[in-house]
């Protein structure tokens, strides 16, 4: 068994009162880093060198604007769906990000929304920057972002496992007792990332083509049926759904996201 009584905050300087927390390092690491391997795999498929030039840089704007829409999607989708009544009677603990709270769910429907409105400002200058491009590339490199959250809550000792006897089981020294549990959030993490490695790995060797919607198709399922599966390792979260309900509000949630991705399969497979 592994005990875990690992701090919260990665560096601190107390006398300017800074505290950096491993999830806030993490997130942040995430982000650039899926942010960066977009970019590449972008520009490494786009031949014309003008273009090349343009699209790199419209798409580090776009990964700067996706970072703000991530916090804000993912904190409203979390107050809406984890925070019961508390947000309600406590607004003002809605803008204490810093306190934890954010919901992948919301970040996926907030990206989504962002890139809609980026591309709208941005096609006429550049054709390929469609809805459907800007999702497939987001949905082919999200897997290190994913991952590295996942990690910071791992750090945080948040996103409990169930108890197991298995070898590997943690031992949380924050709210989870004397009990191993899974460490769920790593498996989470690590089959995003393995997703998203293989959308990548097809989105470069051509197999599937920026644009066409079947890597955002595969990440929206894939994803979903991670979460899915993973949700049956947590212990209980959220303040809608009480332990008793068969299902719990990240697997209601998750359920959508596959009939969008076959949807989109759908229509794309009706445009060839």
């Amino acid at each position: 068994m592994i005990h875990w009584d690992q701090s919260r905050t990665l560096l601190s300087f107390p006398r300017v009162g800074l505290h950096l927390s491993w999830y806030g390092i993490l997130f942040s690491l995430g982000i650039f880093l899926s942010s960066f391997s977009g970019i590449k795999l972008a520009t490494a498929l786009c031949k014309d060198r003008e273009e090349k030039k343009e699209l790199r840089t419209s798409l580090e704007n776009f990964a700067l604007g996706a970072l703000l829409a991530i916090i804000i999607g993912a904190r409203l989708a979390y107050v809406l769906f984890y925070g019961g009544s508390f947000y309600f009677e406590n607004p003002s603990e809605i803008i204490k990000i810093w306190k934890g709270g954010l919901s992948s769910h919301g970040a996926v429907i907030s990206v989504v929304i962002w890139a809609a409105v980026f591309s709208r400002l941005h096609i006429r200058k550049l054709p390929m920057l469609s809805v459907t491009y800007i999702c497939d590339l987001c949905g082919a490199v999200f897997g290190c972002a994913a991952l590295l959250i996942r990690v910071g809550n791992f750090m945080n000792q948040e996103i409990l496992g169930t108890p197991t006897s298995m070898p590997w089981g943690v031992i949380f020294s924050n709210g989870g007792g004397q009990i191993p549990r899974h460490p769920v959030q790593l498996y989470e993490g690590l089959g995003y990332l393995v997703l998203s490695c293989i959308l990548c790995r097809l989105c470069y060797r051509g197999v599937i083509r920026l644009g066409s919607g079947y890597s955002a198709a595969g990440a929206l399922i894939g994803v979903a049926v991670i979460r899915f599966c993973a949700e049956f390792f947590k212990t209980h979260q959220g303040a809608w759904l009480g332990e008793e309900n068969i299902l719990t509000i990240g697997q209601w949630l998750s359920i959508p996201m596959v009939f969008l991705g076959v949807g989109i399969i759908w229509i794309a497979s009706k445009k060839k």
